[in-house]
């Protein structure tokens, strides 16, 4: 009998150390290393939850402009990924569809979380003190533009911003935005238009110039650097944004209450003094207007891809 008894107090033990477990793990993927601006935000939104003694863990899954991160949260419809839209906007342009994995069909935005203005920044002892004297200088063939890569955002809005100015630019791509920027640094190409939250410090410790933000209003980090449209480009913009991503297998009421989380935390005046330190913009948006932001974006690359006949090597 006493056997029994003990042996039933072990399962009820075991049935309450079960029920006493922590609480289920959401995973958050970022499509890129460890230190960048996606992996940045997440941290700082994923904290304000944190905080409230929930458990996230950051995922990092770099590799394939993203395509790697996405496949795998593709197939999780629990995992969250916090991804630069251009994941949705560039990627579908320049990567072959399957039957297994198309990303535009198997991950959806659930809501927008930020934006963010490339700014056009040049060498330190670049002699072009302004967009005119840049440009100009350009048009001679005497300025080159290094990007992250074929089809980043810095190469796309580098071409746009020739083509409004009428100009072949000078492109030299780079695997990844730091080895570009080193070069930069180092006087080895001249100018670069990067996503503010990149060099933002580099622009304040003096070892880049920046002569232009492409936004519509100047940063609050740089209020000195005038907007391409004040330096004469009117209408121009080149500006980055940040989503939360889901599979498109998730339950509707999973990423609506994902949603409303994120609209939560960035509403929080700490998580948007962090994120503004680093150049960033927050903005909440709904998936509705998530969506039509990348339709738009992706509408105007592939214009502007299809008639130059860019391709990944």
């Amino acid at each position: 009998m006493l056997k029994k008894l003990l042996a039933i107090a072990a399962l009820s033990m075991s049935s309450v150390l079960c029920g006493a477990q922590t609480p289920a793990v959401t995973q958050v993927v970022v499509p890129a290393p460890p230190g960048g601006p996606s992996d940045l935000i997440a941290r700082i939104v994923i904290g304000k939850f944190q905080a409230q003694g929930e458990t996230f863990v950051i995922d990092n899954r770099a590799g394939a402009n993203g395509m790697i991160a996405a496949r795998g949260v593709a197939s999780d419809p629990k995992a969250w990924m916090v991804a630069d839209g251009t994941l949705l906007t560039v990627n579908p342009l320049l990567y072959p569809k399957d039957k297994a994995f198309d990303i535009e069909r198997d991950v959806e935005p659930v809501a927008g979380l930020l934006l963010q203005p490339t700014v056009l920044v040049v060498r330190a002892d670049a002699p072009w003190k302004t967009m005119k004297d840049l440009v100009d200088a350009a048009k001679a063939g005497n300025v080159s533009f290094a990007s992250g890569g074929i089809g980043s955002s810095g190469h796309l809005t580098m071409g746009l911003f020739a083509e409004a100015e009428g100009f072949k630019p000078m492109h030299v791509p780079y695997k990844g935005i730091a080895p570009a920027l080193t070069d930069l640094i180092g006087g080895r190409v001249d100018a670069a238009f990067v996503l503010v939250s990149g060099v933002a410090s580099l622009v304040k410790s003096g070892k880049l110039r920046a002569l232009a933000v492409a936004s519509d209003t100047r940063l609050p980090l740089a209020p000195g650097v005038p907007t391409i449209a004040e330096a004469g480009l009117k209408g121009f913009r080149g500006e980055g944004a940040y989503f939360l991503m889901m599979s498109a297998k998730a339950p509707a009421a999973d990423k609506d209450k994902a949603s409303e989380r994120m609209k939560q935390a960035l509403g929080d005046t700490a998580v948007q003094d962090r994120l503004k330190e680093l150049g960033l913009n927050p903005r909440w948006m709904s998936a509705a207007d998530a969506k039509k932001w990348i339709a738009t974006e992706h509408e105007r690359n592939a214009k502007f891809i299809a008639s130059n006949n860019i391709r990944l090597d």
